[in-house]
């Protein structure tokens, strides 16, 4: 149930850590939102949140480094410590590709068309919501509740799926 004292943001972070992290820790990854990794035999996976600068949404990036210390895929000074490797990272990254526009939002959501750049998004946090009006041509496309947090993170698991794929296989070639 969603504390009405909370943010929009940590609403979503909770959902997160609930429903897609903690089954994930359960499968061998540790580290603390917004960094988790699992270490495996011969490569560590790597999972990172990243929150959009401006606020509202996120994305999620998976990707891997191996303790051999020509790994390309590693950008920074080796070797790397185990207990602190991100995806940042790394040179090689899977980002989910969100439910709208590439990120995934955790406010209300409003999406204009436009000719030139497909679609413009309007993201409108708890706070503003109750004196905010839609300028013209924006939609309501998302109310943010307990139920949007639900189906964002349903969709950050089925996402995932397609991107450990694409990580056996990078990690088979590396």
């Amino acid at each position: 149930m969603i504390d009405y004292q909370m943010t929009n943001f940590e609403v979503m972070k909770s959902y997160l850590i609930k429903m897609v992290f903690a089954p994930l820790r359960e499968e061998g990854f540790i580290g603390k939102y917004p960094h988790f990794r699992r270490i495996c035999k011969d490569h560590v996976e790597l999972i990172t949140v990243q929150t959009n600068k401006y606020g509202g949404s996120f994305t999620v990036e998976v990707s891997f480094v191996t303790p051999d210390s020509s790994d390309t895929n590693y950008s920074s000074p080796a070797p790397f410590d185990v207990n602190k490797v991100n995806v940042w990272d790394t040179n090689l990254r899977y980002r989910l590709k969100g439910m709208h526009g590439g990120w995934f939002y955790y406010n209300d959501l409003y999406v204009k068309s436009t000719l030139f750049f497909g679609k413009d998004y309007l993201d409108v946090s708890k706070d503003e919501a109750a004196d905010f009006v839609a300028p013209k041509g924006y939609k309501l496309v998302q109310k943010f509740d307990e139920d949007t947090a639900f189906k964002i993170c349903n969709e950050v698991k089925l996402q995932l799926i397609d991107a450990f794929k694409w990580l056996r296989v990078y990690v088979k070639n590396s």
